[in-house]
């Protein structure tokens, strides 16, 4: 596909479409390098660049701006893409990617918006020509991953899908689902809302078990169509509720504080 050079197209670099409709154009997998914010390469202690198995999504929004976003999947030493890039082969003997991936979080938040999971095989392919509406949520902190740290750095944010406004075997419409309206609430109003829903979802979960994960509480809200929520639980800020209100954090498990 060609890429357009109209300069009403152009889209700012490295900005990730959150809070807008996009049409999924093309998904693939791919390998790629990470690579740092002054432009170079991520590299090992070995000095070799760092890479990893991605699901490349190219998303379009209503304007026309176009957006190739990267979802980590997992090590190149365990999987590889296909020649054509729509599925992933296994090097060993196991075959399932890991939850500890950008793309896990891709899938899984695809699925609560409403993706029939019986449709989905090992072809990425068959997501071409969905089309949603993506929230953003920050990108889970882990260990041992492979990244520049830079104090006050912005988190990284990874656009998911909360809602389905077509999927790609349906029929086309016809007319453009209009955008999401932008809630007019300020943003001090937002956060105490956030915070209150967010102590309530843990409330609930902990009734019917001893801890909970952040990603867990992530998915409740993403189902529940509850976006600052989602954006809460990866924050720093989180902590902070969490303790204040009485519940303990140990690193990504929730439970009732003693």
């Amino acid at each position: 596909m060609g890429v357009s050079i109209r300069p009403s197209q152009f889209v700012e670099g490295g900005a990730v479409p959150v809070d807008r409709n996009l049409l999924w154009n093309e998904c693939r997998f791919a390998i790629r390098q990470y690579m740092k914010r002054d432009g170079t390469l991520a590299l090992d202690k070995d000095g070799n660049p760092v890479e990893t198995v991605a699901a490349v999504i190219m998303y379009k929004d209503d304007e026309g701006g176009e957006y190739n976003q990267m979802y980590s999947a997992g090590d190149p030493n365990r999987f590889q893409p296909s020649a054509d890039g729509k599925t992933l082969e296994a090097l060993g003997e196991s075959a399932n990617l890991s939850k500890s991936s950008n793309y896990y979080i891709l899938m899984n938040a695809l699925i609560n918006a409403g993706f029939p999971e019986n449709r989905l095989g090992d072809d990425i392919s068959v997501l071409d020509g969905l089309y949603t509406h993506n929230i953003g949520i920050p990108e889970p902190k882990r260990s041992g991953l492979v990244r520049e740290q830079v104090e006050g750095a912005r988190e990284r944010v990874i656009s998911v899908p909360d809602s389905i406004i077509k999927l790609p075997w349906e029929g086309k419409t016809g007319k453009v689902a209009p955008a999401k309206k932008v809630a007019t609430a300020t943003a001090e109003e937002d956060a105490g809302d956030a915070e209150a829903d967010a102590l309530a979802m843990v409330t609930e979960m902990l009734a019917d078990a001893d801890k909970v994960t952040r990603q867990q509480v992530a998915t409740k809200a993403i189902r529940g169509k509850n976006q600052p929520v989602a954006k809460l639980v990866f924050s720093p800020k989180f902590a902070e509720v969490l303790t204040g209100a009485g519940f303990s954090l140990d690193g990504e498990d929730i439970s009732m504080g003693e």
